[in-house]
């Protein structure tokens, strides 16, 4: 909606926006979200954000970031159609949907945000990206924005940096402390191969920063060695070494070799090309190769080496281990419910009847029935911590997986995946699921979070 009496947009319109005017609209007040404009010049600056104060895609702009932010969205996406525009917040990696726009509101709120960016506003089609700033009372933000034309018209991608602090070390993301006292004397054995595995959006970025952090860095040469435009947070102590493409990896890589680091961390790595290379120029360098893949368990993470091109043998003779990561949404401690958990979920948990006594879920709506002194209901409240959301952070779950005489066994008999998996449970090892179970018994999330995490 457009808010105010007649409004034209300040600036040209492009080809499929059109003016509008909306009379007898209701006055709306809007949140207290100031944003700061971008421009080459202080004076530019000023100028685009002049304009856009005055435009009438610019109260649609604040109402649609003030909610997100409020909510503690990282990420936006709008995807502009011949009909609407769909809007999803990323929460906590939970994408949601939200009310989609129609398309005259969305076209006028998008002219704002690229003229406020200083971005070409009449351009549909081609990639621009900027950042900006905004404030809402006492927090700030930094909004990441990327437009893209699209077959269906065109996507919007809004990356925020909430305000809230970051877990930099592995205890902090809830790693325990045996674990973790496992995971840095791996990282001590100075040669071989160490694997940290996860899935993008599930908290890849948050373990792969710990794990770099895990290391004696202050006496070792650590490098993070990252291919242009997927580089990862810096750590303290931590050089970064960037290639441009996968064909410029093999002589960037030989250059990184001479200088002779101690360890070095791949980034993300999909390609079987690249793994080849670590495997045969790395490894026998004789020091610490850390890689990063995508695999939802420690387990899956060898059979992925595999698919990457590194032999059953290979990985007997130069794995050191797998650090794999989950990441499981927080209840909100402000709103949470305490509730007696049912006999039959205990027993389909594996958990005895009477050891918790009290779980906790996510704050439910449905159930606040106040009412006003005419009996109306009354909206239940917002909690101010989460947005209502129920839940407000996350917290790690970790399988550490050593190349130890299970593993050597499972290789050797070339095991299938679900045979393997088995295999590596009853020798005691802890899954996603007990780390999950106890973390439930703690208070830290829900029965429903914990199955949505085991499903995915």
């Amino acid at each position: 909606m457009i808010p105010g009496g007649t409004s034209r947009l300040l600036f040209p319109s492009p080809s499929k926006l059109v003016s509008v005017t909306m009379a007898n609209a209701p006055e709306i007040v809007l949140p207290p979200l100031a944003f700061k404009a971008a421009g080459n010049s202080d004076t530019q600056r000023d100028v685009n954000l002049a304009r856009v104060l005055r435009s009438p895609g610019y109260p649609t702009l604040v109402l649609l970031m003030a909610d997100a932010v409020t909510k503690w969205a990282d990420r936006v996406v709008l995807d502009f159609t011949a009909q609407q525009v769909t809007v999803k917040y990323q929460v906590d990696g939970i994408w949601t949907d939200m009310p989609p726009m129609d398309r005259p509101t969305g076209d006028f709120m998008l002219a704002t945000l690229k003229q406020l960016c200083n971005l070409d506003y009449l351009d549909r089609e081609s990639r621009q990206e900027a950042s900006i700033t905004g404030q809402l009372d006492s927090f700030k933000y930094k909004f990441h924005i990327r437009c893209q034309g699209v077959p269906t018209g065109e996507r919007v991608q809004i990356r925020v940096d909430l305000p809230r602090p970051q877990p930099a070390q592995l205890i902090e993301m809830g790693m325990r402390e045996k674990a973790h006292e496992r995971v840095r004397q791996m990282l001590k054995r100075g040669k071989g191969l160490l694997v940290s595995a996860a899935l993008p959006g599930d908290g890849a970025s948050m373990s792969w920063k710990g794990l770099r952090a895990a290391g004696d860095r202050f006496m070792s040469d650590f490098v993070t060695f990252e291919q242009k435009g997927a580089i990862e947070d810096d750590v303290i102590n931590v050089g970064s070494v960037v290639y441009d493409s996968e064909e410029a990896f093999p002589q960037k890589f030989r250059e990184l070799l001479l200088k002779e680091p101690d360890t070095i961390f791949f980034s993300q790595v999909r390609s079987p090309q690249i793994m080849r290379q670590i495997v045969e120029s790395g490894l026998s360098s004789n020091r610490l190769m850390v890689v990063q893949i995508d695999a939802r368990s420690a387990v899956e993470a060898i059979y992925r080496l595999q698919i990457l091109g590194v032999t059953s043998e290979e990985i007997q003779q130069h794995l050191i281990g797998v650090v794999a990561h989950r990441s499981m949404r927080r209840l909100c401690v402000k709103c949470r419910e305490p509730f007696e958990p049912d006999p039959n979920v205990l027993a389909k948990l594996g958990i005895p009847v009477g050891r918790v006594r009290q779980f906790y879920k996510q704050f439910d709506p449905a159930a606040y029935t106040t009412l006003d002194s005419k009996g109306n209901p009354i909206p239940p409240p917002v909690c101010p911590t989460c947005g209502g959301t129920g839940y407000f952070a996350r917290v790690g779950l970790f399988e550490v997986l050593e190349n130890d005489a299970t593993l050597q066994t499972i290789l050797k008999a070339r095991r299938k995946y679900a045979d393997a998996v088995q295999a590596w449970r009853a020798a005691g090892n802890p899954t996603f699921r007990d780390e999950g179970l106890a973390l439930l018994a703690l208070g830290v999330s829900s029965i429903e979070e914990l199955q949505r995490v085991l499903k995915s």
